[in-house]
This record gives structure tokens, sequence and C-alpha cells, in this order.
């Protein structure tokens, strides 16, 4: 069985350049190949990366990024594939179906797209047009149903998770390790608790927010750090005007914060691991932010806001707290302290998030999940 997956136009696959969905899509794709698949992989073009490999038994091909939908659709014409399917990018639902009408057509969603920037004429189109729509939550499954009711026997909900071997246990002999020294790295003394935020430094991300609670949290915990790792966009280190402003609010306790800029995601784990808690303080409605996983396979209590679909993965007082009220650096300060001056309680979630992904929430669970999903739409008239 032949499948392709596209991915969208802004990043390479695999995530040299980071990125949630070309690492999806890079590790099922080898799940899938294991199960008996046929993988091909579109993605754009990156001087790093050849245009056309096979990496463990996967096909890549690599389309320029300034002609990139029009050559994925002459290879997808030329090319017969069972199944199709297209990440983050609906408009390239219905160009794909003229050109091949026979296969099955997939529509995996991690953003909220229909029924906002896509518009509604659009929307239904492509709704009625497509076999399956895979979310990245249940908060964008519902918004979807919300606009349009019609789609709700074509929608499935599947969390992406992350792989555990990736992460090292904060609580671990080897965290220690780690923790050592990557605070001899940052030049963090060894006996401060650390605040971890990995994202982008925009304002819907709430930074400052966080920035803010750490004024109240070092009156109460002064032996603590925040490490903000990220930048304006995934895959740069460009500074703006809001970053400037962070770094400006930043300076009055300037000795508890470090900021890194952007990471390779090969980089990540080792933060994870050196931290004690992690925090998205996300102010928008947010799809599910993957940091969660990431955070969660390390072991870390996770702090969340209750915005979009990142408190499905959160249960409150279980392995983490969901602040409701999102834009108030208190209420955020409040469940960090309690949590660094609790070592047993932080333990207890976080042993419990990383048993969640070890046991459901990964790449592998996720990948036999879609193989099931991949066969029941193929084989439905």
């Amino acid at each position: 069985m032949k499948i392709a997956l596209v991915n969208s136009d802004k990043l390479p696959c695999p995530p040299i350049r980071s990125g949630a969905v070309p690492l999806l899509i890079d590790q099922i794709a080898t799940y899938l190949v294991r199960m008996g698949y046929s993988i091909t992989v579109f993605s754009i073009q990156d001087p790093l990366l050849s245009n056309y490999e096979i990496k463990c038994g996967v096909e890549f091909i690599r389309c320029p990024q300034s002609r990139y939908i029009e050559e994925v659709l002459f290879h997808l014409e030329n090319n017969f594939f069972n199944l199709i399917q297209v990440y983050n990018t609906p408009l390239w639902i219905l160009p794909i179906k003229r050109v091949t009408p026979m296969s099955k057509i997939t529509l995996s969603l991690h953003n909220l797209k229909l029924g906002h920037s896509v518009g509604d004429y659009e929307s239904i189109n492509i709704i009625e047009i497509v076999d399956h729509i895979i979310t990245v939550s249940k908060f964008v499954a519902q918004d979807i149903i919300s606009h349009y009711p019609a789609s709700s026997n074509k929608i499935t909900s599947l969390y992406t998770g992350e792989d555990p071997s990736h992460y090292i246990s904060h609580f671990s002999d080897r965290g220690t390790g780690i923790t050592k020294k990557m605070k001899g790295k940052l030049g963090i003394p060894l006996d401060y608790n650390v605040i971890l935020f990995v994202g982008r430094l925009v304002s819907k991300k709430g930074c400052h927010h966080l920035i803010e609670a750490m004024r109240f949290v070092i009156k109460k915990n002064p032996k603590t750090a925040l490490v903000i790792v990220g930048s304006k966009e995934i895959g740069t280190s460009i500074h703006t005007n809001y970053i400037h402003g962070l770094k400006e609010r930043a300076k009055q306790i300037s000795k508890h914060i470090h900021f890194t800029d952007f990471l390779p995601v090969n980089e990540l784990p080792d933060y994870y691991t050196m931290s004690d808690v992690f925090v998205c303080p996300s102010q928008w409605q947010e799809p599910l932010a993957r940091v969660h996983f990431e955070a969660m396979a390390a072991a870390l209590p996770v702090v969340t806001t209750m915005r979009g679909g990142n408190p499905e993965v959160v249960i409150n007082g279980k392995n983490g707290y969901v602040v409701e009220q999102y834009d108030n650096p208190k209420a955020f300060a409040k469940v960090i302290c309690s949590l660094l001056r609790d070592e047993s309680l932080r333990c207890r979630m976080g042993n419990i998030n990383r048993k969640m992904i070890r046991k459901k929430m990964n790449f592998k669970s996720y990948a036999k999940n879609i193989s099931h999903l991949y066969e029941k739409i193929i084989n439905s008239k």
C-alpha cells in the first residue's frame, strides 16, 4: 500500500530547522515502513538535505519552496498512491483531488484554518471532498464541527506524543549528571531549581507573564532560575521588539533568567532533563503545543493554561496544573511555588507524565492508530 505524506511548504523534513509537523512526519514514516507500507514524504528543499533520498526505507522527495505545490502535484499525478495525507494546508486538498481522483485523501490539522483563514465556501468544499480529517486535539475537532456540523463523521483526534527514548528522566541518575552539566554550561548554581519555557517568543505564547511571575517566585524561592528557549520563528534567531522587551523586563532579575535563542530539536532534551518545572503560559486558543509532550517525556510536572487544546493533556493537580487566569503572573507564581516547595509532588507528577508518554502518547502508538485509520479509509467505499 502506497502512502504519500505531504508536508507544508514552511519547513523541511526531517526537522533540521525544528517544527512539530516535520518531526511527526519523520517519526511516523519509519514506523509505517516497518508495518509494511510504502511511504513517500514530500517537503521543501534545504541546503543541508538531498533533493532526493531513501532513508530507513522512507522515500523523501524535496521540491523548491517557490514552486512547491506545483511540483508535488506533478509527482502525485504521475505516481499513484492509495492514500495521500496533507498536513496543515487545507487549500491543497482541491487541486490534489483534481490530479489524483482515485486516491483517498486525508487532512491532518494542527491549526485552526477551516472556518477561519480558509473561508466558508472553500472549507465546505474541502470537507466534502476529503475522506477524513485528523486533528491534533479534541479542541481543533470541536472547532471544525462547531462551524460545519456535517464534518463530525469525518474527524478523528489523535495526540502526537513523543519518543520517550529521546529524553532522560529528570529524577534518574543520568538525569542528575545531565543537570549538573547543563547548569554549568548556563552558569546556573547547582542548588538552584530551574523553570523552563520552550517556544516561539511572540506575545500569544505568554513568556512576558512568566518573567513577571518570576518576580514573585524568587521572593519565596530565591534559588530559582528561569531558562527561556526560543526565538520569534522556528528555525531562526531573529530579534524583535517583543524579544527586546522581554530582555528589558528581565534586567532587574537578570541573574535568575537565562535566554538561549533558537535551538535545534536534537539539543532540547537536555534542557528538559535539567529543569524542575515546565511552564507553557500560552495566551491564545492554541491547538495543542507539542512542548507538553516533550516535558512529560522528561518526567517534568507541567504548568499550562486553560486555552485551546493544551489542558487536554494536563489533569489539574495530577500531572501538573492548569492556570485559568492565564494572563495573571501571580496565578503562575502560585502554582510554581507550590511545586518548588514539594520535591515529592514534582517527582510524583513527573513520573505520571513519563508513564503516559511511554504507554500511549508516543510516535509508535500514533503510527499504530493512524495505520488502523488508513486501513479503514482505504477499504471504505
